[in-house]
C-alpha cells in the first residue's frame, strides 16, 4: 500500500540533516570552548551577516521583536512621539513600538505587496510622527525608495520590518540597505532560521549600531567586557545606557554562521518553488501572489486569497497539505488592542486581505513530488466544485 503524501508547512529535522555535520561541529566547537556570551561567535556571525547584506554594520540580538524595540529606542522613539505600521503583521511591530512608550498609527496596506500603502502614509503624519515602521510582509519589501523619500521631506526616522524578507531585493540592491535600520528575525521557522531565537539589525551608521549593541548587553560596551574579562575577569560594571539582556548567544550564532553560508542556494530553492506554484495554478480561481516591479522577492510565504478560504485549507488537510493563516486576523482587531477602539472596516484593504489569505507549504524541506501533491490537490478541488 503506498503511504499518503505529507507535505508539512516546516520540518526541522529534514533541514537539520542536510548540514547535520557542520552544525554538529559549530556546536561542539561552542560547548568545548565553554564560552556562551560575549564571545568570537557572536562578532564573527555580525561581520558575515552585513558583508552578505552588503551593509556596514550588524548588530545581532536574541529576537526580532528584539530588534524592533532596540532599533526604535535607538534612533529615539519614546513617550510622546507616534510611530506609522500596518495592522496585517504580528504583533512585534506594534508591541515593539508601544514598549518605547511611543504610540502606534496604523496605515492600511495596497493590495498587490500587502505592504505599507504611501498615500496612506502621507495622511497619517502629524507633528508627532517620530519614525515608520514599514513591514515587508511575506517575502515582498515595502515601497522603500517612496517610503525614504518620505521620510526625509518630513525628517523621520525608518526602521524596516524586514522579517520575512532577508534577501529580497529592490532594483538590484538587497533590503537592509535603505532605513535607518532594519530588523530581521531568525526564530526556527524564518528561512533563515536558529535552532531557538534570534535576530539581527542592519545599519549603515557607526554610532547607531554601537548604542544598539549596548542597548542589547545591559548597556555595557561589548568590547570593554570581553576584553576585561578575558584579561583579569569580572572588573565591575560600567553602564552607559539603560539597556537590556537581549543579546544573540554563541550557540545561535554559530549555528547561524553555517546556515549563511548556503542561504543564497535556500532563496533560490524557494524562488524556484514560487514560480513553479504560479506557472502550475495560474488558470485556477486563486489570486496568487506577485512582486512590483523592479522586485525581486524572498518568498518566506507563499501565499494565496481566495473567498472559500477555510474550505479550501480543509481539502488541502484531509489530503496531507498543512496550510497556516499567517498574521490573521489584523493587529487592530486583536483582544489585546480593543483599547485602542478602531474597530472593524478601519483599514478594509488588510481586513480583506486576513480574511482571505492561506499559506502553502514552500523551502528546501520540500521535495518535487510534495510540491506536485499540493498543486494537485488544488486543481482536485476546484475540479469538483
Amino acid at each position: 500500500m503506498i503511504a499518503p503524501v505529507r507535505v508539512p508547512m516546516y520540518e526541522h529535522i529534514k533541514l537539520y540533516k542536510l548540514q547535520k555535520q557542520e552544525i554538529d561541529e559549530a556546536v561542539k566547537r561552542v560547548i568545548e570552548k565553554g564560552v556562551f556570551d560575549w564571545g568570537e561567535e557572536v562578532a564573527a556571525f555580525e561581520e558575515e551577516f552585513a558583508a552578505w547584506n552588503s551593509v556596514e554594520h550588524a548588530v545581532s540580538v536574541n529576537s526580532g521583536t528584539a530588534a524592533i524595540k532596540i532599533a526604535l529606542l535607538a534612533a529615539g522613539v519614546g513617550r510622546g512621539n507616534e510611530v506609522i505600521t500596518v495592522p496585517n503583521t504580528d504583533i512585534s511591530s506594534s508591541s515593539g513600538i508601544r514598549h518605547t512608550g511611543a504610540d502606534v498609527v496604523w496605515v492600511d496596506i495596497e493590495p498587490l505587496s500587502r505592504t505599507m500603502d504611501t498615500e496612506a502614509l502621507r495622511r497619517a503624519i502629524t507633528p508627532r510622527t517620530k519614525a515608520i515602521l514599514p513591514v515587508d510582509m511575506f517575502g515582498h519589501p515595502a515601497n522603500m525608495t517612496e517610503i525614504m523619500d518620505i521620510a526625509s521631506r518630513h525628517h523621520l526616522v525608518v526602521i524596516e520590518d524586514a522579517c520575512l524578507a532577508l534577501g529580497a531585493t529592490i532594483d538590484g540592491h538587497k533590503v537592509g540597505g535603505f532605513a535607518t535600520a532594519t530588523c530581521f528575525s531568525f526564530a526556527p521557522k524564518k528561512h533563515l532560521g536558529s535552532y531557538g531565537s534570534g535576530g539581527a539589525i542592519l545599519t549603515r551608521d557607526g554610532a547607531l549600531a554601537e548604542r544598539m549593541r549596548k542597548l542589547a548587553a545591559y548597556g555595557q560596551s561589548r568590547e570593554r567586557h570581553r576584553n576585561n574579562t578575558a584579561i583579569v575577569g569580572n572588573t565591575g560594571l560600567y553602564i552607559e545606557e539603560e539597556g537590556s539582556n537581549e543579546q544573540l548567544d554563541e550557540l545561535q550564532a554559530a549555528i547561524l554562521r553555517i546556515k549563511l553560508r548556503d542561504f543564497a542556494e535556500t532563496l533560490q530553492t524557494r524562488r524556484n518553488q514560487a514560480a513553479r506554484y504560479n506557472n502550475a495554478l495560474k488558470h485556477l480561481p486563486l489570486a496568487l501572489p506577485s512582486s512590483s516591479e523592479g522586485v525581486d522577492h524572498a518568498w518566506r510565504n507563499y501565499v494565496l486569497e481566495h473567498d472559500d478560504r477555510d474550505l479550501i485549507r480543509q481539502y488541502l488537510s484531509d489530503s496531507g497539505v498543512q496550510t497556516n493563516l499567517s498574521y490573521a486576523p489584523p493587529m487592530h482587531l486583536q483582544p489585546v488592542y480593543h483599547f485602542m477602539k478602531k474597530g472593524e472596516n478601519r483599514y478594509p484593504v488588510a481586513e480583506r486581505s486576513c480574511s482571505r489569505l492561506f499559506g502553502l507549504p514552500i523551502g528546501p524541506h520540500i521535495d518535487d513530488n510534495q510540491a506536485e501533491h499540493v498543486v494537485q490537490t488544488l486543481h482536485n478541488f476546484f475540479g469538483s466544485r
